[in-house]
């Protein structure tokens, strides 16, 4: 039934009527067009230029956030105009000069202070689009956008910006090369393109914005306000991004220094069309991976992070499943997941070989890797192959050390996506084909999305069926998202999902788990303007999972509320309510087991966070699978007393009565555990260009035995059972340590020079050492202690 269900998506998507769009699409804005010859603007954010006082201006902007679609009180006039080379935007930006919030971050970070983001939809359809960031100081953010409002963080352009301060506020320019972004090819000199503009003010903590588009809304990039545009043809795009690495490897015995160079290749031949390739990559550590503790059988998922694979990732990503929200917990499933590209080497298929962990953890290099995405008509599509180069490996086989070189592995996607808006709603389907060769294994995965979007936002569809086959093991999986928004502020959910037990797709993608079917649905209501309050989010969720076997595998109740009070104080609750089911997965294939009925609430307080110093204070009381709490405490501090300088203070501790955990074969073990998590980042700017950034992460456990439980042979709840006379305990303690100081010079757009030393450790087992001395330790017993210094430039047009 569940197989068969999941071929009415592809129907549902191309029989369902079109409805009528609530407002008439606005009329497209002619902006003004100069020739290059005359173009004398210089970039530093004052509208100070003869040209600006010749432009019409534009604004009309709406509070968005909170989604009150009122006036705004202050003026905020945008002006454009282009040339046969890119799109020039000023903005001015009404505002009191004491009340202005000037904060310097890295690039794409997303903190409270007054700033400005263009989106633009390039393809005129609201098929794609990208988006621009300027926050007053010059810090940038970009990124790509997909229908109907998937913003993406994941894309960086080689543009210009800048800001300024005036009397009666704030100004800024912006220049957007047209070469950088994609366009259709067009038939006449005329093209439309789609812009909108929002403003965050930071004393207020709002957001205003043109046109009235808040997220509670179920359009966006389909209803922007067009711009009409002449004679603007792209011209060919050449770009060559040589680097050089020199690195210092202090946990080496040997061979500490290495060397490289290598390159990037970025052509664009037409506005439809970019060929990138990457030859003899570096892919070193230039920012570090948080520090993760996961001790189920579920594995962790960590973003992308290499500017390569993420130029152009939209095109790979198949459904909004795929895409990591900043800030979010959901965990993504998806075909392509380029993480794996470049991860440690298969593991050797040789009995008895053991291996530490810093050998069965090391990257794989890359030889190369190339990349095609372009436009024909209504099809967009993508090719892109990488190659991984042999890795050598040391370990112990019989007592006996072992070095052999494992092969390396090849990757491939191949994508090709159909869209068309012809009659108002937005429809379209997509195929995508994955492989990964070595010379133990071949994994290749099929899979066919489709997508629907009424034209007045209320509908929303997402559905993709998939088919492996890994090792000549075939498995079968899909799922659909329908989302309806009836009304702003209000929105319904309902997920399908099913994944046989042999479906696989982790050798390049990620999938949490196989073995499942389910159901889920969400209620969202968003409230804005009521007394004492200026925003209440509420959430309610309701979800029911079941094995191929029909047990139930994980369900709940959910409910979440933020609130944000008008002094900017925000309150976030969480209730949620889990009946009896069964775990199939933590005894590692050892047996099904019981788990209790539970409850958790979790309650954390914020205060204003555009203020120079804001606090956050957590709790969470969590009950523990058969019984026993989790206690969690959490803490932080931001300290940004001026517009370079910025400090930020974590932590957690836990304190758990009762955490089961897999033991070995049938058996399994109840902890008594405490653990800490303290994290710090300081950042300081010596220009917008400029950052030293240092970033220090510790996570400690120490967990004493409590019970031992067996999981029964014919399934049911855990059987307590007694240790022998013999048996030693099963303390232990964990002690991981990141720590990270990069210097990062942004020499031009795209254009970088990074001096970085990094140092980790993962201590073995000392139980009966205290957290202080776990601490120590992790420092000084380090397993990665590198220094890198990385040149890249960007030459081209």
């Amino acid at each position: 039934m569940y197989k068969i269900f999941f071929l009415l998506p592809v129907l549902f998507l191309f029989t369902t009527p079109t409805s009528l769009a609530d407002d008439a699409s606005p009329i497209a804005i002619k902006i003004k067009k100069i020739a290059e010859a005359e173009n004398s603007i210089r970039l530093d954010g004052i509208l100070d230029e003869p040209i600006w006082h010749t432009l019409r201006s534009n604004d009309g902007l709406v509070v968005i956030d909170p989604d009150t679609l009122s006036k705004v009180p202050l003026e905020t006039r945008t002006q454009f105009y282009y040339t046969d080379k890119g799109l020039y935007v000023g903005l001015w930006n009404e505002q009191d000069p004491d009340l202005l919030i000037s904060r310097l971050s890295s690039r794409d970070v997303n903190i409270p202070r007054d700033n400005i983001t263009l989106t633009l939809d390039t393809s005129g359809e609201g098929l794609y689009g990208y988006w621009f960031g300027l926050s007053l100081g010059d810090t940038k953010q970009d990124g790509t956008v997909l229908p109907e409002r998937q913003f993406s963080p994941d894309w960086d352009g080689p543009w210009s910006g800048a800001t300024a301060k005036h009397e009666q506020g704030w100004s800024a320019e912006l220049y957007i090369p047209w070469s950088m972004m994609t366009m259709p090819d067009t038939s006449t000199s005329t093209r439309e393109i789609g812009y909108y503009l929002s403003r965050f003010v930071a004393d207020k903590n709002e957001r205003w914005g043109f046109p009235a588009l808040p997220k509670t809304k179920g359009v966006f990039l389909s209803q922007l306000q067009m711009l009409e545009l002449e004679d603007i043809n792209p011209k060919q795009q050449f770009t060559f991004y040589p680097y050089t690495a020199a690195t210092i490897d202090n946990t080496r015995k040997s061979n500490k220094d290495s060397y490289k160079a290598g390159f990037d290749l970025f052509w664009r031949p037409s506005s439809n069309l970019q060929v990138t390739a990457t030859v003899n990559p570096d892919f070193g550590n230039v920012e570090s991976d948080n520090v993760v503790i996961n001790l189920t059988s579920f594995e962790t998922f960590f973003p992308e992070k290499r500017a390569f694979f993420l130029e152009g990732q939209e095109i790979f990503t198949t459904t909004p499943r795929g895409r990591l929200e900043q800030n979010s917990t959901v965990i993504p499933t998806t075909i392509v997941n380029t993480r794996r590209i470049g991860s440690p080497p298969v593991n050797p298929d040789i009995d008895g070989l053991e291996l530490e962990d810093l050998e069965a953890n090391q990257p794989s290099e890359l030889l190369g890797a190339a990349k095609i995405t372009g436009q024909q008509g209504k099809f967009r599509y993508g090719v892109l192959a990488a190659f991984e180069d042999d890795t050598n490996i040391s370990g112990l086989l019989d007592d006996n050390e072992l070095n052999l070189s494992q092969t390396g592995r090849d990757f491939a996607v191949v994508r090709a996506l159909y869209e068309d808006i012809s009659t108002g709603a937005h429809r379209s389907v997509g195929w995508i084909s994955t492989l990964v060769s070595h010379t133990q294994k071949d994994a290749i995965v099929h899979g066919i999305d489709g997508h629907y979007l009424s034209a007045n936002g209320h509908w929303n569809t997402d559905a993709q069926i998939m088919y492996s086959d890994v090792a000549d093991v075939t498995g079968m999986g899909g799922f659909m998202d329908i989302t309806y928004t009836p009304r702003q502020g209000r929105q319904h959910n309902v997920s399908l999902d099913y994944f046989d037990d042999k479906f696989e797709i982790n050798d390049f993608g990620f999938l949490r788990r196989n073995d499942t079917r389910g159901i889920r649905y969400i209620y969202k209501r968003n409230e804005s303007g009521l007394p004492k309050l200026k925003i209440r989010n509420s959430e309610f969720r309701i979800a029911r999972r079941e094995n191929s076997a029909g047990r139930v595998i994980r369900t709940g109740v959910f409910t979440s509320q933020k609130r944000i009070f008008n002094n900017q104080i925000s309150l976030n609750t969480d209730l949620n309510f889990f009946p009896k089911r069964w775990d199939d997965r933590n005894s590692l294939d050892n047996g099904t087991f019981r788990i209790e009925q539970r409850w958790n609430g979790i309650v954390l307080l914020r205060s204003d966070q555009t203020r120079p110093i804001s606090v956050g204070a957590g709790l969470a009381y969590l009950e523990e699978d058969i019984g026993g709490r989790n206690l969690e405490y959490k803490a932080e501090v931001i300290w940004r007393p001026a517009t370079r300088f910025s400090v930020t203070a974590k932590v957690k501790y836990a304190d758990r009565k009762g955490w089961l955990l897999h033991h070995s074969g049938r058996e399994m073990t109840t902890y008594n555990a405490k653990s800490w998590s303290p994290k710090i980042e300081m950042d300081l700017f010596f220009s917008a260009r400029q950052q030293f950034r240092v970033t220090a992460q510790w996570a400690g456990i120490k967990a004493d035995e409590a019970k031992r439980w067996l999981v029964p042979i014919s399934d049911g709840a855990l059987q307590e059972v007694m240790p022998g006379a013999l048996d030693t305990a099963r303390d232990f303690s964990i002690s991981r340590l990141t720590f990270q100081a990069r210097y990062r010079w942004e020499i031009a757009p795209l254009s970088d020079l990074f001096i970085v030393y990094t140092r980790g450790s993962n201590v073995p087992s000392r139980p009966n050492d205290s957290f202080e001395n776990l601490l120590k330790d992790s420092w000084t017993e380090a397993l990665v202690d590198v220094f890198v210094i990385k040149l890249r430039y960007r030459l081209g047009n």
